[in-house]
């Protein structure tokens, strides 16, 4: 007597047959992270106008058809490919910046420790692709949605600080703690230009690290209250 088959699905092995449904997905993620790379490549050693989609496409080792299968044009990378950057920098900035990691029950060697992880995070995340982070903002100076997207990312980096500088730094010292945050949020950006190069010469390594310590300095002793 056969035995009753069972009413579990089992599901296919890719392998043995048709791809799952996991598979695919999986699949999918993995040539859209490709093409992600690919196009982070090209525009920085093209830059984005003289960067075409065929150049992607072959960079990635897909066909162009499907490029556009993830993309409707590279302008569409490119915008991913800034969103990716502002969240790994600005993200990480403000997750760290918050009022627990500078109350006064923390000493002053745990809130300068802070201050410099966020220095390395913004630093690190201009320096990795110092051509990248600038064609970033060539085109964020002609493009609308590229810069409203920098802007929201640099008002909630803007609005931490001048919250921890409320926390911190006695109004009659600082009275205007949302144009403070501004102007420091500025000069840490400006910094980091500076020492990845792509504001002037490059500092030589003795310099870039002067800099960064001045700017660190400038942040304990104006923004949270270290004198």
């Amino acid at each position: 007597m056969a035995e009753p088959r069972s009413s579990r699905a089992v599901p296919p092995d890719p392998e043995d047959g048709p791809p799952t449904r996991t598979f695919v997905q999986q699949r999918a993620r993995d040539t859209h992270q490709r093409l992600l790379e690919a196009a982070a490549e090209v525009f920085a050693e093209r830059g984005y106008d003289d960067t075409q989609t065929p150049d992607i496409a072959e960079r990635a080792g897909v066909a162009v058809g499907t490029f556009y299968r993830y993309f409707t044009d590279k302008r569409q990378a490119f915008v991913e490919l800034s969103q990716r950057h502002l969240e790994r920098s600005y993200e990480s900035v403000v997750t760290r910046l918050t009022p627990e990691a500078f109350a006064s029950t923390r000493t002053l060697r745990e809130r300068r420790a802070t201050i410099d992880q966020v220095i390395d995070v913004l630093f690190e995340s201009t320096a990795d692709n110092p051509r990248l982070t600038r064609e970033f903002l060539a085109v964020a100076m002609r493009d609308d949605e590229l810069a409203q997207l920098r802007d929201e990312y640099e008002q909630r980096g803007q609005s931490a600080i001048a919250a921890l500088i409320r926390q911190n730094v006695p109004a009659a010292r600082i009275p205007d703690a949302d144009a403070a945050a501004r102007v420091i949020s500025v000069a840490a950006q400006d910094v980091a230009l500076v020492t990845a190069g792509l504001r002037g010469p490059a500092p030589s390594p003795e310099e870039a690290q002067a800099i960064r310590a001045a700017l660190a300095d400038m942040l304990h002793r104006y923004a949270f209250g270290d004198d």
